[in-house]
């Protein structure tokens, strides 16, 4: 069992979300080892413990792969702000970006099944253009975190 994340650790967070907001690229461990002065393995073992409290999602290799509703990797799921695209998880988390930033954005998405392009945007906090869509949870919430990147 590791230990909860610490204040530097939750600090390293809103670095991760803040660079995926302006540049649409997480940093990497070399990144946030820099800007904190820390050794990489400092960062390593705060992303660990960030992933254990369910705060984010590493790769395999150890890097950020998804800070909810970000993903650190382009996805179907796309939001447009100040000429770029943030990458959304999945529908639902395309929805969370514009909740998260208190913005509006034009989202544009794809049929997991037809492949379909989907568009649709956030407008003053309304949801316009979805008429007919769904969003269908595969799993339920108490399991997402089985495996949240299949969810």
């Amino acid at each position: 069992m590791s230990l909860p994340p610490s204040e530097s650790d939750w600090q390293i967070r809103q670095y991760i979300y803040t660079r995926l907001v302006g540049t649409s690229r997480a940093p990497t461990i070399l990144d946030i080892a820099a800007h904190f002065v820390m050794r990489p393995a400092q960062a390593q073992a705060a992303l660990r413990r960030l992933q254990a409290a369910h705060a984010l999602v590493l790769a395999e290799d150890g890097a950020v792969l998804m800070a909810h509703p970000l993903s650190a990797v382009p996805t179907d799921y796309r939001a447009r702000i100040d000429g770029h695209w943030l990458y959304a998880n999945c529908a639902w988390d395309s929805l969370g970006i514009p909740a998260m930033l208190g913005i509006d954005v034009q989202v544009e998405a794809r049929h997991p099944l037809s492949r379909q392009p989907i568009h649709f945007c956030v407008d003053g906090g309304q949801l316009v253009g979805a008429e007919g869509c769904l969003v269908h949870f595969a799993q339920a919430f108490r399991n997402w975190y089985d495996d949240i990147v299949e969810t």
